[in-house]
């Protein structure tokens, strides 16, 4: 009568197996973790790119002018300041500005057009834009305007997407100029951090992980 051996993993083959599993987790896990926040932060890129085409594009279309502005707190229908783009943003159309103002205002004649949830993570998000009068420099900006020319009511100006994470290597910036055009800040020379409209690091805005 033939016997059966029993088949099975040795003390020596299961640390061995629990040995090999474990370095390639080592391996794998800062792998996926780093495909995360790159995902995260090309999406919310991706999503403020493409709201200020549709600002872009409704203004030009339209009779009226198309505003970009932070949302007051996160699930609010009014617009914020400028240190409220971590919030979300709105894109409405602007029946009602008013010259010269700091804050965007949605009122009774204007009408939303899309409505963009705050950024998931830890990654924060800034307006920088100079004013037509490009003397008077460079500041934080509470909204971005479009004109029925396609040209954007600042003389150029960028939203910086910050990895807090990451870094400022790992971070993102558009770049909007007076025409409206967007394009994204690239890193110059040897530099591997992006740079905004006015040709500047934007390690200036984004911090360094402790």
């Amino acid at each position: 009568m033939e016997r059966k051996l029993d088949q099975g993993f040795t003390l020596i083959e299961l640390l061995v197996a629990v040995a090999v599993a474990g370095i390639l987790l080592g391996i794998g896990v800062p792998s996926f973790a780093d495909a995360i926040k790159e995902s995260r932060i090309s999406s919310q890129y991706n999503t403020l790119v493409g709201s200020l085409y549709l600002a872009r594009s409704e203004a030009v279309k339209g009779s009226s002018e198309v505003t970009v502005c932070p949302r007051s707190a996160a699930g609010s229908s009014q617009c914020g300041g400028k240190q409220d783009w971590d919030n979300g943003w709105l894109v409405f159309i602007d029946r009602s500005k008013v010259q010269g103002e700091a804050t965007a205002s949605i009122d009774a004649v204007d009408e939303i057009i899309a409505v963009e949830p705050e950024p998931k993570g830890d990654n924060t998000i800034m307006a920088i834009g100079s004013p037509t009068n490009s003397a008077a420099g460079s500041s934080e900006v509470g909204f971005v305007r479009y004109t029925q020319s396609g040209g954007a009511e600042w003389s150029s100006g960028s939203i910086i997407v910050c990895d807090t994470h990451r870094g400022a290597a790992y971070s993102r910036a558009i770049n909007v100029v007076l025409t409206g055009d967007i394009r994204r800040g690239l890193p110059q020379g040897d530099d591997k951090v992006p740079r905004d409209v006015f040709n500047q690091s934007i390690s200036k805005y984004c911090s360094e992980p402790s």
